[in-house]
């Protein structure tokens, strides 16, 4: 079949989707590419975005409906088939306004656009099946399997689901699956350096967005009808940068002054870093690190776009950092690689991808970069580590052990830190410990995690 007779929406996603199973890629990325080359109008970009993050979101549940029906196990399909048959069934099950009919005869002309035409037939009867039969779809008994049953009715590693189940119990846990099954907001962070967050919900309103202030953050800026912002004249000009609330609240509760010297240990691509040059008033200077030259080039980039110009790039492992510059920093920022599974509604393929022994690999390895990068600050030099996941080995299992062993530290209590909706709900954290988790059904932002220290006398 000609290609240019398929839905230009459904050919995208299955090839965003093929490039994510086969290849590794991530989904985000992968539709960025496809927004600057395909030219899709508003309808297919809106539609091949939803089949993308709905497919990825919902895979567990898919595949466990696909194998009550289909003869061949998910496991066991042409890797081109299990995708466009996880598609259509995403469709048939999560998208009511799609006719069952369009979806059958678009996954058809899916396979046989691939060259896969004798399995098309197979593609065809398999969704009409599913179509047909529902109301026959049945799950685990919630109160037999808890943890099965929450596992494949909202699309989540069975074996995350039982550590959440053993912390939070039934009805939150069902509760924080759902929030990460919701497309997040987008969340745009003011560029206050040349504008008001006032000024620039205007600014976007005239250019046909719907936005509406943040509830937690004083320069959020919620988006509730987006277009593709890069395009924006706003954007271009430098007034807005994307960025979710709980990531600016790292560099709110660090809250460097305007002189100072700060360091952003693992800056790339950039939110922070720009976000503390902000609150800096664009006075004094940012050491930005990382350990990947085109992580470093996005910094540089966004300093450039938003008139950031305090801001040097070093290409650096931040387990090197005091060897380089010695205990010359007035504030630390050190926001660690992590598992991400407190963003697994904006990455839905991480929740497939991260396994429980991942773990402790990436605690140890937190704990290296934390306590290497702590040595270059100066006594009385104020510290936050912070990472974008939901679990205690990497959040306050770092912290604790870090504390153990820099007894040069002490945790800073976060209640007149916090912006004052999180302050008000202090309750909820161990603010005079020094921590904060954010999370998604609780709050409405990324899982996302805090801590915030002292330097009290020098290292040892």
């Amino acid at each position: 079949m000609n290609r240019s007779k398929l839905s230009p929406a459904r050919d995208a996603a299955l090839q965003v989707l093929l490039s994510v199973e086969r290849e590794g890629a991530y989904a985000n990325l992968e539709l960025q590419k496809l927004a600057r080359t395909k030219k899709l109008g508003p309808q297919d970009t809106s539609l091949l975005t939803e089949l993308v993050y709905g497919t990825l979101r919902r895979q567990g549940t898919l595949d466990w409906v696909i194998d009550q029906f289909s003869k061949v196990p998910v496991s066991r399909m042409n890797y081109i088939i299990r995708s466009i048959v996880r598609m259509g069934v995403y469709q048939l099950l999560y998208l009511d306004k799609i006719p069952p009919r369009a979806v059958c005869n678009e996954a058809m002309e899916l396979a046989k656009s691939r060259g896969i035409r004798g399995l098309a037939g197979f593609v065809n009867g398999l969704l009409r099946t599913i179509s047909s039969k529902k109301g026959e779809i049945a799950f685990p008994d919630p109160r037999e399997k808890p943890a099965l049953y929450l596992s494949l009715k909202y699309s989540h590693p069975l074996w995350l689901v039982e550590r959440w189940l053993e912390r939070f119990g039934m009805e939150e846990t069902a509760a924080l699956c759902r929030a990460n099954n919701e497309p997040p907001a987008v969340v745009l962070r003011c560029n206050t350096l040349k504008t008001t967050p006032e000024q620039l919900r205007k600014q976007l309103t005239k250019e046909g967005l719907v936005v509406h202030p943040s509830a937690l953050v004083q320069e959020g800026v919620i988006v509730e009808k987006a277009a593709y912002l890069p395009e924006l004249k706003s954007f271009q000009e430098g007034l807005f940068t994307i960025q979710d609330e709980s990531s600016m609240i790292a560099s709110i509760v660090l809250n460097p002054t305007a002189g100072s010297m700060v360091v952003d240990a693992c800056s790339g691509p950039g939110g922070k870093t720009t976000h503390l040059a902000q609150l800096m008033k664009n006075r004094g200077k940012i050491l930005a690190l990382d350990v990947h030259q085109h992580r470093l080039d996005l910094i540089e980039s966004a300093c450039r776009r938003l008139g950031v110009n305090i801001v040097e790039t070093i290409l650096l492992d931040a387990r090197e950092l005091a060897e380089k510059i010695g205990q010359k920093a007035d504030y630390l920022l050190v926001d660690v690689p992590c598992s991400g599974l407190g963003v697994i509604r904006r990455r839905p393929e991480l929740r497939w991808r991260v396994q429980a022994g991942d773990l402790p690999l990436h605690r140890q390895q937190q704990l290296e970069i934390l306590g290497q990068a702590a040595k270059c600050l100066k006594t009385g030099g104020k510290l936050v580590y912070s990472t974008c996941s939901t679990e205690p080995e990497e959040n306050t299992g770092v912290v604790n052990s870090f504390l153990k062993k820099y007894t040069e530290f002490i945790p800073e209590d976060l209640t007149a830190l916090l912006p004052f909706p999180l302050a008000d709900q202090r309750d909820q954290f161990d603010a005079k410990k020094g921590y904060l988790q954010l999370l998604p059904h609780r709050h409405g932002t990324d899982g996302f995690f805090l801590s915030c220290f002292r330097k009290v006398r020098e290292s040892r």
